[in-house]
């Protein structure tokens, strides 16, 4: 196939926030969002095969009903989210810069220790209180969404 020899319009797009079809599952705002080999968006949790992290759920869905892809959620790809530390994982300075494995749709750790599956999702930027006022960590998701 030839090189472009004219102006091509890719309908650029900002790719920061995506949508994503929900399948059989209720995804909360706030969650660790993953794809399942259908392609379809799940919850991240370490017991689940085959996920691809993708972002972090701006909104929440319940597509529990198992309409497969009648309801879809959008995702943040990019920026900085507070997490709770999983247990057994207790934040300190020496952690920052660390990367993170998800361990449930909401909790991080830096040890891949107990876990089924192996998901990164990001670096540890900060130490600071989650929304519900337990430790967590300020994890930057950049570079480690798919």
């Amino acid at each position: 196939m030839p090189a472009l020899a004219k102006p091509f319009e890719t309908y650029e797009k900002p790719g920061l926030i995506i949508g994503y079809a929900v399948t059989n599952a209720a995804i909360y705002k706030g969650a660790l969002l993953g794809l399942n080999s259908d392609g379809h968006a799940v919850a991240m949790a370490h017991g689940t095969a085959n996920l691809k992290f993708v972002g972090v759920a701006t909104e929440s869905a319940d597509n529990s009903a198992g309409e497969a892809g009648a309801k879809k959620l959008n995702a943040a790809k990019s920026g900085s989210f507070v997490f709770k530390a999983a247990s057994g994982f207790t934040p300190t300075l020496a952690n920052l810069g660390a990367e993170v494995y998800a361990n449930t749709d909401w909790e991080v750790q830096v040890s891949t220790s107990g876990l089924t599956n192996n998901y990164k999702v990001g670096r540890i930027v900060g130490l600071e209180m989650t929304s519900t006022g337990v430790a967590g960590v300020r994890v930057r998701i950049d570079n480690h969404v798919s």
